[in-house]
């Protein structure tokens, strides 16, 4: 099955790393608002085309418990420092997110990730997402958060590493050419 959105990408946090400028994500710690560790940044869920965040990726597993989950961006804060985020869900309503599978994310269809979203918006506390009838992706849930700077993704490191062939998905201008 082709990916109904495939210009919505998992990208690993090390692809948007900028060693020259001391800006990392691989394994930036997330927080919920206790304090409290829910896991570390493993990459993000991108609209490539326009280099827009939707999910943050975070690895949540501990020694004998391998989890990955999706947390909205419109939920998660970079602190100024940039090395830690904060989540404004907590702990407890995490754990009972759906988990998130890399391996399966780009075959999924448009109506499981729109479940996927309603789970996520019932148990991270918005209940009033979880049922409006609009695409998932204009839920406040995914605002555009004011720590993401489009700087942070580039499009020629995911484009070389394309398996899908999707360089420039129809309908979405990339990158580079709204910067032409």
């Amino acid at each position: 099955m082709d990916q109904p959105l495939p210009w919505l990408r998992y990208v690993d946090a090390k692809a948007l790393d900028d060693k020259k400028q001391a800006g990392t994500f691989t394994g930036i710690e997330v927080d919920d608002p206790a304090g409290e560790k829910i896991g570390k940044v493993d990459g993000f869920i991108l609209d490539v085309a326009a280099g827009r965040p939707y999910h943050v990726v975070v690895d949540a597993g501990h020694w004998f418990h391998h989890k990955h989950v999706l947390l909205p961006v419109g939920h998660v804060m970079l602190e100024e420092n940039g090395r830690k985020m904060m989540t404004s869900v907590s702990k407890e309503r995490v754990a009972r997110f759906p988990g998130f599978d890399k391996s399966v994310f780009e075959t999924m269809s448009k109506e499981e990730l729109r479940e996927t979203a309603r789970s996520m918006a019932l148990h991270c506390g918005c209940p009033d997402d979880a049922v409006i009838a609009v695409e998932w992706e204009t839920w406040n849930d995914y605002a555009y958060p004011s720590w993401w700077d489009a700087s942070f993704y580039r499009p020629e490191r995911i484009e070389q590493r394309d398996e899908a062939g999707i360089t420039n998905p129809p309908g979405r201008a990339n990158a580079a050419d709204r910067n032409r």
